[in-house]
């Protein structure tokens, strides 16, 4: 079966391509890496080229941009495509309907990752599949129940080209979950965030709100990435808030705080531990920074921080069962 694939750029995102080709015995015809701020965009400039499947998985949909996206996915189902949607995010249910009225296939399960919601739908009962939905969810979701989540997370994040990432979904499609390859590419990782952590404090600003630690952080290069960063900021400084920018979008990320909100209010979504949101940052602060004066972009940002935390405030997370 000839289909293009849109995905998330990231392990969720590579996994979710692997379990869909597996699913349909084939793998893409293409595959587009893009994020929930720019699949509208993407979606506009898409051309079938006798390709009449289309499948879009881990990407939520955002508010801001839903009525562009219904657009641009009506001239593509008015040209003969066939376009299945699968997501984990938080939807609202009238989201659904309109992409439903359309004929867009959805399927929506919060429970899960993105590559689980696949598994869950359309392959359930492939094993090696399910191995690696496990592990991707382990690492997207905050789950961390699966060590071999942890790893794998490294594999495909060492290198953000996309010719990389489809290389694993080629490997992933074969069955193979871990090799001699991954192996030297975990070591090297390693080895580069231990010394990556070294050099944090140097980007980073302790923020005390409402009585509570809230660690903020611009970007830095290379290892370690930000979900293992923000864990080591968080337990450093005693925090229940991470967040940091690049100039152009905010994270957030949390292990008892539902920072999903803080997202929402910025126009982004995610998950309860784990979103953000695009946040362009004034030139001149994010010129500064590339020079390496972080200042003005901390003062930015944390301030931006604080008035949404101060207008949402510290919503504990109730965890829910996840099943997998």
């Amino acid at each position: 079966m000839d289909y293009y694939a849109i995905v998330h750029n990231d392990f969720d995102g590579t996994a979710s391509a692997a379990v869909y080709a597996r699913a349909v015995n084939s793998l893409p015809k293409k595959t587009f890496f893009t994020e929930p701020t720019k699949i509208h965009d993407l979606l506009g400039k898409l051309e079938l080229r006798g390709v009449n499947n289309i499948m879009i998985a881990d990407i939520g949909i955002n508010a801001s941009t839903l009525e562009t996206t219904l657009k641009n996915l009506k001239r593509l189902i008015s040209e003969g495509a066939k376009v299945q949607w699968f997501d984990h995010h938080v939807w609202k249910e009238d989201w659904k309907k309109k992409l439903n009225e359309i004929g867009v296939e959805v399927y929506h399960d919060t429970s899960t990752c993105g590559a689980g919601v696949i598994v869950k739908y359309l392959i359930p009962n492939d094993e090696f599949s399910k191995k690696l939905a496990s592990a991707d969810c382990s690492v997207d979701i905050w789950l961390h129940d699966d060590p071999m989540g942890e790893k794998l997370r490294r594999v495909v994040e060492s290198n953000r080209d996309y010719s990389w990432k489809e290389y694993l979904i080629k490997k992933f499609y074969q069955g193979i979950l871990w090799d001699e390859e991954f192996e030297k590419i975990l070591i090297d990782q390693v080895d580069k965030e231990l010394k990556g952590y070294e050099k944090l404090q140097k980007y980073v600003r302790l923020l005390e709100i409402d009585g509570k630690k809230v660690v903020v952080a611009v970007r830095w290069k290379g290892p370690p990435d930000i979900s293992y960063a923000s864990q080591f900021l968080m337990n450093r400084y005693n925090a229940i808030v991470f967040a940091s920018v690049n100039g152009k979008a905010i994270s957030f990320r949390s292990n008892i705080i539902e920072v999903r909100k803080y997202a929402e209010k910025l126009g982004g979504g995610g998950h309860p531990l784990a979103a953000g949101a695009g946040l362009k940052a004034p030139f001149w602060r994010f010129f500064l920074h590339r020079l390496g004066y972080r200042k003005p972009m901390l003062d930015w940002v944390s301030n931006i921080v604080k008035n949404v935390i101060n207008d949402i405030g510290f919503v504990p997370y109730q965890k829910k069962d996840v099943p997998m």
